[in-house]
């Protein structure tokens, strides 16, 4: 008898360590579709050194808004294009490391899905991993 009552318990023991895996499972799921949101609302802005312009991007780099003052007109079509892109990529690198926090948070540093996104926003990155740091630096 004591075998039966063994194989119950066993058998109950699994059933619970099955329904908390898949409890685990929705919560990771859910958080994941939080994190998903969190991003997608995600916006990333910068300015130019000199205040002419400002880039808005969302969480995946695409262009936004270009919001122009006065002074961008001063520029040259050349110089004036140059400085947009270098301000929507500083503005795109702010988009991404937001997105990595937001990750962080709701999964911890250490997590194959935050040093997922960590690669893809390196990736992504316009001027590569070793460009110039907050990608305003211009030169006249």
């Amino acid at each position: 008898m004591t075998d039966f009552f063994s194989a119950d318990a066993d058998a109950d023991l699994a059933v619970a360590r099955i329904e908390e895996q898949i409890a685990e499972a929705q919560e990771r799921a859910r958080r994941a579709s939080e994190v998903r949101q969190q991003i997608g609302a995600l916006r990333g802005q910068a300015t130019s050194p000199r205040r002419e312009l400002t880039v808005t991007v969302d969480a995946g780099g695409r262009l936004l808004g270009v919001d122009l003052t006065e002074a961008a007109y001063r520029h040259s079509a050349r110089d004036l294009g140059r400085l947009i892109v270098e301000t929507a990529n500083a503005a795109q690198r702010q988009a991404g490391a937001q997105a990595v926090a937001a990750a962080s948070e709701a999964f911890g540093e250490e997590s194959g899905i935050v040093a997922h996104l960590r690669d893809e926003v390196e990736r992504a990155r316009p001027d590569g991993p070793d460009g110039p740091g907050d990608g305003t630096r211009i030169q006249y």
